[in-house]
């Protein structure tokens, strides 16, 4: 496994997450909104960066949602997938979900984006519902949840 640091994400790191949502994400979260969540100081959420070499490749976004840990988002640069660095940083956002003494995590993913759905399931991810629409092209998201802690895949 490709081994990288992960921590939490400040503002000082608005360019790089941007730059690599930019590159992952065909319709990508606006700088603005990336922006205010990464000022708030509230305890409800937070984002995580994996760094390989002081450099950022890969970053997780997550909120607590009721009893739930909801992640918001898990990108990886192009240069850095099938590294193992997404299987790091999902991980480390539900061990904040344990932290936060939440029992269970909820994403959403494209209903095209099957490795994803192949690594959330890996983890014990299961879908649970479909959301029309729910991206900003159009296109439906599959609603996946799995207990916490994750259980590592086999």
């Amino acid at each position: 496994m490709f081994l990288v640091d992960i921590d939490f994400c400040g503002i000082e790191a608005l360019d790089e997450i941007f730059a690599i949502e930019s590159l992952y994400n065909p319709t990508p979260w606006i700088r603005a909104w990336l922006e205010r969540d990464l000022n708030l100081d509230n305890g409800l959420s937070c984002y995580l960066g994996a760094r390989y070499r002081k450099n950022l490749v890969g970053f997780g976004a997550c909120r607590r949602q009721k009893k739930r840990l909801y992640i918001m988002n898990l990108a990886i640069h192009p240069h850095y997938r099938r590294r193992g660095v997404a299987s790091q940083l999902l991980l480390a956002l539900a061990e904040i979900g344990t932290t936060w003494e939440l029992r269970s995590a909820t994403l959403d993913v494209r209903e095209s984006n099957g490795d994803a759905q192949a690594l959330y399931r890996g983890f014990g991810f299961r879908v649970v519902g479909r959301t029309r629409a729910y991206y900003q092209d159009g296109e439906d998201s599959y609603v996946m949840t799995a207990s916490l802690p994750l259980v590592l895949p086999r």
